[in-house]
């Protein structure tokens, strides 16, 4: 079982851009908007970068130092009343130096994976104004 409820995965796949936090040797963060691929079966975001602006990104150098990030995907139901939604994930990543092509038209072959071990979500599985999800932690699911 992974750490993501069903409704969340759904509601992940609909989304098309995300919110990447990273953090290298200094420990000043860094965020970035990025488009994402979810992997439903193992529950991991895939990110990649379009070759043109470069494979040696910022948030790539600080993976390489710090192996730890965050993601943040989130909108706004606007009809019939402002409803906020999101979820956050925290977790490993990994680097990968093949196969971002796969990602998009466009995209280099560097991407990374994150693999989280902490998962929290607001106006998904629950009326939007009530309190957040309990986060849910890797240990919590029995993986």
């Amino acid at each position: 079982m992974g750490l993501l409820t069903e409704k969340e995965k759904q509601y992940l796949q609909t989304q098309q851009l995300g919110r990447l936090a990273t953090s290298g040797k200094t420990g000043v963060p860094h965020v970035v908007p990025t488009g994402f691929h979810l992997d439903a079966d193992t529950d991991s975001i895939k990110i990649g970068g379009h070759a043109y602006r470069g494979q040696d990104r910022l948030y790539i150098r600080h993976l390489m130092i710090n192996p730890h990030a965050a993601f943040v995907v989130d909108d706004l139901v606007t009809e019939p009343t402002w409803t906020p939604r999101g979820v956050t994930l925290k977790g490993s990543v990994r680097i990968h130096e093949t196969g971002g092509e796969s990602l998009g038209p466009g995209f280099g072959p560097r991407w990374v994976e994150l693999v989280p071990n902490w998962v929290a979500s607001w106006g998904i599985d629950a009326d939007p104004f009530a309190a957040p999800t309990p986060p849910r932690k890797r240990s919590d699911v029995g993986d």
